[in-house]
C-alpha cells in the first residue's frame, strides 16, 4: 500500500537561477507522514541551460534556496501542475527533437536579450501567470522596439488588473508593492499613474 499510494513526486523550479529539480519521496497514505528521505535529481531543461551559459541570463553563484513547487503527484494520482509549470512548459518544448525556445534564443539574439530578463523577473515576482501570453507575443515580433513596446503595454495592463483585484480584496501592501514595481517600468503608463493617485488620495503620507 506505501509503495503503491504513498510515493510523492514532484518537479521544484529556482527563479532565481533557472534551474529545475525533480524529487521523490515516500509517506504513510493519508496521515501523510513522510518515511524516507527526499531524493533530489536534477532536470534542468536545455533551454533553461542554454540561457544561462550563454549569459542571458546572468545567475547568482550561490546555491538556489527558493524552489518555487511546479508539479506534485501522490500515489497513482497524475502529477498537478502548479503555476511555475506554465514557465517550465516553455522551457522544455520540444519541436522535431530541438528545443523550440533555445532555437529561437539563437536565431534572435537581441530580442531574447529584451525578453528572457523580463520573464526571470516575473518568475521571480511568482507572476507566472503571466508569462505564457508575453512569450507568445513575442514569437510575432521581429524588432526590439517593437518587442519592448508591446512588452510594456501588455504588461501595464496586466499589473493595473492585478492592483485593483489586490485592492479589492484589501492586500493594499502586496497591491502598493506592485504598483511601485510596475511604475519602474512603465512610469508613463497614464492607468499606473491614475492609481498611484487614487491611493495617494487615500492616504496623503504616501504621497510623493
Amino acid at each position: 500500500m506505501v509503495r503503491t499510494f504513498g510515493y510523492v513526486a514532484g518537479t521544484e523550479f529556482a527563479p532565481n537561477h533557472f534551474q529545475t529539480r525533480h524529487f521523490s519521496f515516500y509517506e504513510i497514505p493519508l496521515v501523510h507522514w513522510q518515511i524516507t528521505p527526499i531524493r533530489r535529481t536534477s532536470t534542468t531543461p536545455e533551454t533553461a541551460r542554454y540561457l544561462t551559459q550563454s549569459k542571458i541570463l546572468t545567475m547568482p553563484n550561490q546555491i538556489p534556496d527558493r524552489w518555487d513547487l511546479a508539479e506534485l503527484s501522490h500515489g497513482m494520482q497524475e502529477s498537478q501542475p502548479h503555476d511555475p509549470a506554465l514557465l517550465l512548459d516553455h522551457l522544455r518544448l520540444m519541436d522535431g527533437g530541438s528545443p523550440v525556445w533555445k532555437q529561437w534564443s539563437k536565431n534572435h539574439p537581441k530580442l531574447a536579450q529584451q525578453l528572457w530578463p523580463t520573464i526571470a523577473k516575473l518568475a521571480d515576482r511568482e507572476l507566472y501567470i503571466l508569462i505564457p501570453r508575453l512569450m507568445e507575443l513575442a514569437r510575432d515580433v521581429n524588432d526590439v522596439a517593437t518587442l519592448k513596446t508591446t512588452v510594456a503595454d501588455y504588461l501595464a495592463e496586466e499589473y493595473v488588473s492585478l492592483i485593483r483585484d489586490m485592492r479589492d480584496a484589501e492586500r493594499d501592501e502586496l497591491a502598493d508593492a506592485l504598483l511601485a514595481e510596475a511604475l519602474e517600468e512603465s512610469p508613463n503608463n497614464p492607468e499606473l499613474q491614475s492609481l498611484k493617485k487614487d491611493r495617494s488620495s487615500v492616504d496623503p503620507a504616501e504621497n510623493t
